[in-house]
């Protein structure tokens, strides 16, 4: 059993094709984070044209890695059992796209940032690292824009965010019961984005505006299934 934290530079948001992969391999034991094979990254040739807007945020250009591997050259071993990452499920599909078929458990430190800190401001990486690492942020975060980077400031968010909840009463001892909680935190409390950003959303249930909204989310094509299920839950208890 083997768990990677991964993260993957890309062409783009839409049909998003690999340009870098970094990964660490990581266990949890007795709730802290145990690094078990520092960082390391990879480029590859993404067959298709890097977005401007991925350039600006990766600074990797078409040039960089035109005689690199293919992306689908990738392999995650099959010995993967959990992966994480921050939106681990966009990373996920990027690897589909490569064409891998394996598909192991998936934990996002961003569903459980929005879970454990609700009406924090920002949920990204690195506004989650300066919330808990403001030093280390300050000296390294400001330069770093490659995938590699992101692995170590997952492992520091990471390990920030179990001690967080088992502080508030969760069990956090091992990768499967990260797994479970991850799983759990999936399904949001609160709204993190829009006019009712940061507000508990079974609480919106309960007014005609904020049932109102909830009602015109679940009929947006693109809604979040997770999002989706707690704003049924929401009317349903509400009615």
């Amino acid at each position: 059993m083997t768990t990677y934290i991964l993260d993957t530079e890309t062409t783009g948001l839409v049909d998003p094709h690999m340009t870098e992969a970094a990964y660490s391999i990581v266990d949890i034991i007795k709730g802290k984070v145990t690094v078990l094979q520092a960082p390391r990254a990879k480029r590859f040739n993404p067959l298709k044209e890097i977005s401007l807007g991925s350039m600006a945020i990766s600074h990797i250009c078409d040039e960089d890695v035109a005689d690199k591997p293919p992306h689908t050259d990738f392999r995650l071993p099959g010995s993967v059992e959990y992966l994480i990452g921050h939106n681990i499920d966009f990373d996920m599909a990027v690897l589909k796209n490569a064409g891998v078929t394996h598909t192991p458990k998936l934990i996002c430190t961003n569903a459980m940032a929005n879970c454990l800190l609700p009406t924090l401001e920002s949920h990204k990486l690195v506004s989650l690292l300066y919330h808990f690492h403001r030093d280390i942020a300050r000296t390294q975060a400001r330069d770093a824009h490659a995938a590699i980077a992101d692995i170590y400031f997952t492992e520091l968010v990471l390990g920030s965010l179990i001690d967080l909840a088992n502080s508030q009463g969760h069990e956090i001892n091992d990768v499967e019961s990260l797994y479970e909680f991850s799983e759990m935190a999936r399904i949001p409390t609160h709204l993190s984005f829009g006019k009712h950003k940061g507000e508990a959303i079974t609480d919106l249930a309960t007014h005609s505006d904020g049932a109102g909204y909830l009602k015109w989310l679940l009929k947006q094509d693109t809604v979040d299934p997770y999002l989706a299920e707690a704003c049924k839950n929401a009317l349903e208890q509400s009615a």
